[in-house]
């Protein structure tokens, strides 16, 4: 790494960290732009989007809001001065702080302003605040894509399988994750006890959305956690092998080089399908896997064993596509 990248990489490490007070600012300044005006008792709790149903006192709901952004704050500028801290774990510090952060302002700011502009704690409507109030989390993205992207080593693969002139290959692998094996079970458990008093004491409305928005994600997470891994002359194909639902396929033609790692889930935005900017990712945890690039300078990665077969099967029938050869012969061979 040269100097001027080294240094690139210290200002932005230590950018992360220090834009982590922003929300801590913001409480700060409209405490003292407000203090004057507001009531003993601020509206902290609403049932729908109408008015509130609960309240705390202003210096109660002031304090909350520095102690869920202060806090973060300074977790997050302690990460970024820490030199020896590797890029993927000072990325989820200061993400995940900047989330708690947005939300403790995005708190403060709701139930402080609305009470100002309405005159009182109890004509406090929420409305379409709600929607800023769930959104404020995302502050999370501003540190997390400002810090360094972490560097992961890979080894560009250059082996390939030697194939006759009437042959062609196959190789498949299943893979699993036991973490997201397991998440179907307690997504599950959360719906029953979140929507079930919904739909007894009659509210069909939110037992149907909230309780289908949970079933869906729990379907997503079960399709997921089992998967099949294939390479042929098609190219580098992921089903789920419940229902055999395809999640990704890279053609042949379109792979512009493969690589072979070790992939950790802190590096690629945690466990599950993965979608970053620039690339995208199968992540079922940490160990070895495949990363390939398209011609098009995207990125996909997958966990998988044995990926050094793999890599050199799909290199051999890359290039057989490239020379003008046929994709799939008379004979086969599984590898």
């Amino acid at each position: 790494m040269t100097e001027v990248q080294q240094r690139t990489r210290v200002t932005r490490r230590i950018a992360a960290g220090m834009v982590g007070l922003l929300p801590l600012g913001v409480v700060a300044a409209t405490w003292l732009t407000w203090h004057g005006r507001l009531p003993a008792e601020l509206a902290s709790h609403w049932s729908g989007t109408g008015e509130p149903d609960g309240f705390t006192s202003t210096g109660a709901a002031l304090t909350l809001g520095l102690l869920l952004t202060g806090i973060p704050a300074v977790i997050g500028i302690i990460a970024a001065f820490i030199p020896s801290l590797r890029p993927a774990l000072l990325r989820g510090i200061v993400g995940f702080a900047g989330m708690v952060s947005g939300m403790g302002a995005g708190t403060w700011l709701i139930s402080a302003g609305l009470t100002l502009q309405a005159g009182s704690a109890e004509q406090a409507v929420l409305g379409w605040w709600l929607a800023a109030l769930m959104a404020s989390f995302l502050f999370g993205a501003l540190p997390y894509f400002i810090a360094p992207k972490p560097k992961f080593t890979t080894t560009m693969h250059q082996t390939r399988i030697q194939l006759g002139a009437n042959e062609s290959g196959a190789w498949s692998k299943t893979i699993t994750s036991k973490v997201l094996l397991c998440l179907p079970v307690v997504l599950l458990a959360v719906t029953a006890i979140m929507f079930i008093p919904a739909f007894t004491d009659g509210e069909l409305s939110t037992f149907w959305m909230g309780g289908g928005t949970m079933l869906l994600s729990t379907v997503i997470v079960a399709l997921i956690a089992h998967m099949q891994v294939t390479v042929d002359w098609r190219g580098l194909r992921i089903v789920s092998t419940l229902g055999r639902i395809p999640l990704k396929r890279i053609r042949l033609e379109d792979i512009a080089a493969v690589e072979v790692t070790e992939l950790r889930p802190s590096e690629w935005g945690g466990w599950g399908y993965r979608v970053m900017p620039g690339r995208s990712a199968l992540i079922m945890g940490a160990g070895p896997g495949l990363i390939v690039t398209t011609t098009g300078q995207k990125q996909f990665a997958v966990t998988v064993a044995d990926p050094e077969t793999a890599a050199s099967l799909l290199l051999a029938l890359r290039d057989r596509t490239d020379d003008g050869g046929t994709r799939h012969a008379g004979s086969a061979q599984t590898v």
